[in-house]
């Protein structure tokens, strides 16, 4: 956690003062009810080793706001300019904490999570409802949620109903969904999703971007597997 809060400032300044950043595309920012930063999901350009984002970011938020931060509170997701993912797969990208390791949020990992399929609908009151199903070794989830009729909306949506999967084969609830955006780097629209995983009394910061090639849905949906997965050191 932060030793040292923010003060007045909202998480939408911290926020600016990141993207403003050279290689920072996208920044989403968690503080608690003290005003200190809980979280720091980035999305970076190529070129930029997450290492270097991490310093840079705790050298901008020291010098411009006088905050000091944990590093591990920083998650870093890395665009790769110019490579096209595979029909269906989500945008190459390199994610870490703030320290460069891979963690296993609960203990021992139960498994890779695969994609199986998901569904999305308009209901009459005019909200999104999405449900997904993911695979771990034999055994199947399914998890619905529903949320708002525009891009954004069906995004959270499917997110939504992904964590819910994610909780449904789990036997504790550690990992949890806390932001969803659309962001657009390079000419492409990205979803990216913002998490944390529970490890013993930390929680520790996960990060997933895909690009939009078919549906926000199913691009909400990869990038939230690829955090998890990563963080249990099972992502292709």
């Amino acid at each position: 956690m932060s030793s040292i809060g923010t003060g007045s400032l909202t998480e939408q300044e911290i926020e600016r003062l990141l993207c403003a950043l050279e290689g920072i595309a996208s920044a989403r920012v968690s503080t608690d009810g003290y005003g200190r930063i809980t979280a720091i999901h980035i999305l970076a350009e190529a070129g930029f080793h997450p290492k270097q984002v991490v310093r840079n970011i705790e050298s901008a938020l020291s010098a411009g706001l006088g905050v000091t931060i944990d590093r591990r509170v920083v998650s870093v997701a890395q665009l790769q300019e110019g490579a096209e993912p595979p029909e269906g797969r989500p945008a190459p990208a390199a994610s870490s904490n703030g320290n460069g390791a891979v963690s296993h949020p609960g203990g021992q990992s139960r498994g890779r999570l695969d994609f199986v399929s998901y569904d999305a609908r308009t209901q009459p009151n005019r909200e999104s409802l999405c449900r997904v199903t993911v695979r771990q070794h034999k055994e199947e989830f399914t998890g619905s949620a529903t949320g708002g009729t525009t891009l954004l909306g069906r995004a959270q949506a499917a997110a939504r109903a992904l964590f819910s999967a994610i909780t449904e084969g789990r036997e504790q609830d550690n990992f949890v969904l806390d932001d969803v955006a659309i962001v657009s780097s390079f000419g492409r629209s990205f979803v990216l999703v913002a998490a944390h995983g529970r490890d013993g009394r930390e929680l520790l910061p996960l990060t997933g971007v895909a690009q939009i090639t078919r549906s926000p849905e199913e691009a909400a949906i990869l990038a939230g597997l690829q955090a998890v997965n990563r963080w249990n050191g099972l992502e292709d």
